[in-house]
């Protein structure tokens, strides 16, 4: 949606020049589609298909029905803007064993995607959080949580990642994905959440 939202507002500036305004929903990178609606005190146009587009004349002329604008097009007319369009965050969420820093072999797997997809940004930074579940002190649980922030820090950072990239803090057994009493073992709450923008 903010793709398309972004797209929309770059066809707009670049359209209003010539006195047409014209919207382009396009897919977001995971290649899913949302929706966008254009309207004006004429009328309103919804577009919920990736590549459709409408139109619009001027502030008293409705959005026009929607039609289709070929992949071809897009690219020559606007992919330099798009090009230069931020890529949207990803976070990545390893798990790890009970009272440990060692991961899950289910998260293991994960390390090369986090590779590249940190390559895959020109200037990227990344957050590394965290986590765990409330079992024991509050204050031995911090400390975990950053031990398990650093041991991704150091996979990472053995892998060819800059140092100066990550940026790794602790919020203990404060934000639980699966909310639960004191002294409660929930493994999806003890986990490392990467985030790469």
């Amino acid at each position: 949606m903010l793709r398309a939202l972004i797209a929309g507002t770059l066809l707009l500036a670049l359209a209003a020049c010539a006195g047409n305004n014209r919207f382009v929903l396009l897919e977001e990178e995971d290649g899913s589609v949302g929706a966008i609606t254009v309207a004006n005190a004429a009328g309103s146009q919804t577009i919920d298909e990736a590549g459709a587009a409408t139109r619009v004349g001027g502030a008293r002329a409705a959005p026009s029905a929607p039609e289709a604008v070929e992949r071809d097009e897009i690219e020559a007319t606007w992919g330099e803007a798009l090009a230069a369009s931020p890529r949207q965050p990803r976070t990545f969420v390893f798990h790890f064993l009970f009272d440990s820093d060692e991961l899950t072999q289910l998260s293991r797997a994960q390390l090369p995607a986090i590779l590249d997809s940190i390559r895959e940004f020109p200037a990227p930074e990344v957050a590394v959080v965290g986590h765990t579940d409330r079992v024991g002190p509050e204050q031995v649980n911090a400390r975990l949580a950053l031990e398990r922030a650093e041991a991704i820090r150091g996979v990472l950072v053995d892998a060819g990642i800059e140092p100066a990239l990550l940026e790794v803090s602790s919020h203990g057994e404060a934000n639980p994905v699966v909310p639960t009493a004191d002294e409660v073992a929930e493994p999806r709450n003890r986990r490392v959440e990467v985030t790469v923008r």
